[in-house]
């Protein structure tokens, strides 16, 4: 009788275990709103992971009856499934393995992803003091005699063919990984994973995830296919003399910056945007409202990328932290003097790919003091005030970067945007304000007039839904004579259509995109082959030989 109340005891410890993490599951689904998108069958299958981890995770808590495994566990999953819920609602993606190797590009942004706080969280932290008291305090659910070794390999072996049956479930439905757009999913295996498997069972795929990267990832040289070969000798070309720049070009890289932000007003019907569109009105420019931007694990890194080189963003990694070295086709070195204005020390492998993307000078605040978009546009009037020789300028904005609480709100909206949304606003406002004034000046500085300006984004930060998650790119140019719309662009089309405005369309490298001045201009090659062959030419740093710098 005293067995069969120790194994009573012991069962009802493990069913509180069990419950206390499915409850917890149940949540991070819920707060990351995980089953919007999941037909019935990958449903089914999610939450029979989730029941499948839950085992998993009690059994191996409690194989031995020990309290320190236990907690580790309890307080690990719970480390997890936090750092997921205020990642993903910060910036719309999963934690990845990536992700994870670039945590130090958050040192001085902590409060972008703190502020996603929300009260509700706590409940997290309650289950778990909740099952510790419940399992080592309570006295009516003391463990006094674990399950045995038999009961235990059983349940094991059930759970194994539930997750295999759940894997099948979840292969079975047709998951669309973009909604919006197939061209920009980052991966369609780890977006299937993050929305269907427990968090136990995506922590193991990005551990696996890495695995691979670290030590089964190709290094030699990759072989080209005849398409790929053939799309090469279109858009690589033999080595021109480049022509002279007639003026400067000024890059202005936004932080974050979506195309909704030109369009929103205030509460009392005022532009959120009037500097800016008061620019697109008064004057000759490209206007493209629609660009789908294609970063990937870099974010502000591969933002950069694209728009200086061309290129998109490797498959696995962070490009500017693993090939920030190589040689790349750019922008800047068609200057004499070219210099990034970069808002904060420390980030994205500045010091490296600064001269890698052809700039010569770096300039950024002291360490760890982070600068503000009106540093920036002053840096910016100062570069170019009494310059004499054609120059480069990359300036990159910060205010507008999550959780936009950086400026002080300076406008009244009404009721039909979020808090988020309303913040963002703020922010955008206030790089309005100052990129404005830096518009103004140009537009009457003696060394300005035969500048090319070009404003545009590094990434988008609300998911593509409900006229959100788009860019906007904005060109001035001395060649652009009348205003011309564009209705929709991939990131990596700016770099070609730069080059048309500075002179430079018969350059060796014509980059993946379109020139969107070129009305002639057919796509050769779609985003998801270009992404597959810009993987293939980063790793074997396919411009050392190619083009002359």
């Amino acid at each position: 009788m005293m067995l069969k109340l120790d194994r009573l005891s012991a069962s009802k410890s493990y069913v509180v275990s069990v419950f206390s993490y499915f409850c917890k599951f149940v949540l991070y689904r819920f707060a990351n709103d995980l089953d919007e998108e999941l037909n019935i069958l990958q449903m089914i299958g999610a939450y029979t992971f989730i029941v499948g981890a839950s085992v998993i995770l009690t059994l191996i808590g409690l194989w031995r009856n020990k309290v320190l495994p236990n907690l580790f566990i309890i307080l690990f999953t719970d480390i997890w499934i936090f750092a997921n819920i205020l990642y993903y609602s910060a910036n719309s993606i999963y934690l990845d393995w990536q992700i994870i190797l670039c945590a130090n590009n958050l040192l001085g942004f902590e409060d972008s992803i703190i502020a996603y706080l929300r009260w509700w969280m706590i409940i997290i932290p309650l289950l778990t003091i909740a099952i510790i008291y419940f399992l080592y305090f309570s006295k009516n659910v003391l463990l006094t005699s674990p399950l045995s070794k038999k009961y235990k390999l059983l349940i094991l072996l059930s759970v194994i063919l539930i997750y295999t049956a759940g894997l099948a479930l979840v292969k079975r439905g047709n998951y669309i990984s973009d909604k919006d757009h197939p061209a920009f999913s980052i991966n369609h295996d780890k977006n299937l994973y993050a929305k269907t498997l427990s968090p136990l069972g995506y922590f193991c795929y990005v551990i696996w995830e890495g695995l691979q990267d670290s030590f089964f990832q190709v290094k030699s040289v990759i072989p080209y296919s005849a398409q790929e070969e053939k799309v090469l000798s279109v858009i690589c070309t033999d080595t021109v003399i480049p022509a002279t720049p007639q003026g400067h070009l000024v890059f202005i890289l936004v932080e974050s910056f979506e195309s909704w932000a030109l369009t929103a007003k205030d509460k009392y019907g005022n532009e959120v945007c009037e500097n800016l569109n008061n620019f697109i009105r008064n004057n000759n420019v490209l206007l493209c409202t629609q660009v789908f931007t294609q970063q990937k694990h870099g974010r502000s890194g591969d933002g950069q990328l694209i728009t200086q080189t061309g290129l998109l963003p490797i498959s696995t990694g962070v490009t500017c932290m693993k090939y920030g070295g190589n040689t790349y086709p750019n922008l800047a070195h068609f200057y004499p003097n070219g210099v990034v204005l970069n808002p904060y020390p420390g980030v994205w492998n500045q010091k490296q790919t600064t001269y890698s993307y052809g700039y010569k000078r770096l300039r950024e605040p002291p360490h760890i003091i982070k600068g503000t978009d009106s540093i920036i546009v002053k840096w910016a009037r100062e570069e170019l005030e009494n310059v004499s020789v054609p120059t480069c300028v990359l300036a990159i904005t910060i205010n507008t970067h999550a959780p936009f609480t950086s400026v002080p709100a300076s406008m009244q909206f009404s009721d039909q945007y979020s808090s988020l949304e309303a913040d963002y606003l703020q922010s955008v406002h206030y790089m309005d304000r100052h990129v404005g004034n830096f518009l103004a000046w140009a537009d009457t500085a003696t060394t300005m007039q035969n500048a090319t300006i070009v404003i545009t984004a590094d990434h988008n930060h609300f998911p593509r839904e409900n006229g959100k998650g788009l860019c906007p790119l904005i060109i001035k140019s001395p060649i652009i004579t009348q205003s011309i719309n564009i209705y929709a662009a991939y990131q990596m089309d700016i770099f070609p259509t730069v080059l048309h405005t500075i002179g430079q369309s018969n350059y060796a490298w014509h980059g993946f995109g379109v020139d969107l001045l070129d009305t002639t201009a057919v796509r050769i090659i779609s985003p998801e082959q270009a992404y597959a062959l810009s993987d293939k030419m980063i790793r074997t740093d396919f411009f050392n030989k190619s083009i002359k710098k």
